[in-house]
């Protein structure tokens, strides 16, 4: 094999595993629970997420995004708190070793500055099983 053949393989394996974790993303992580909130009408979301974990551990505020690698099972509190009016949706998704989801979407979602949107997800990483309610709404 010339060098050339050895190269193109090389970067046919890394396309391929580059794919491979675009397509099945638990692939690249052991088990995740991910959490985003996006603005129904572009721009930055008009809320901030701050999660506590089943142990009373506190992420956030974050922006966009929150990421929990190994998360442990149990009773998470998630808050949405409003920096501006506008409308959201909040996804949740959970991911295994294995490769399965359990997902969960809140659309159309409407807060206004000063507002507190309270979310209960059980997540259970056998599964995973992921149980997500709005309990209540209340200001800062």
């Amino acid at each position: 094999m010339n060098r050339v053949t050895k190269i193109s393989a090389w970067l046919a394996i890394g396309l391929f595993i580059t794919s491979a974790l675009a397509i099945f993303p638990a692939a690249a992580a052991a088990q995740t629970l991910d959490i985003s909130i996006e603005s129904e009408t572009g721009g930055s979301p008009p809320g901030e997420l701050v999660l506590t974990d089943p142990s009373g551990d506190r992420t956030g505020p974050e922006a966009r995004d929150i990421h929990l690698r190994n998360p442990m099972s149990g009773l998470y509190n998630l808050r949405v708190i409003g920096r501006k009016t506008g409308t959201y949706t909040l996804y949740l998704k959970a991911y295994t070793e294995s490769g399965s989801t359990s997902d969960v979407r809140f659309p159309h979602m409407s807060i206004k500055s000063g507002e507190v949107h309270h979310y209960q997800a059980n997540f259970s990483a056998e599964g995973p099983k992921l149980d997500v309610r709005r309990t209540r709404v209340t200001t800062e």
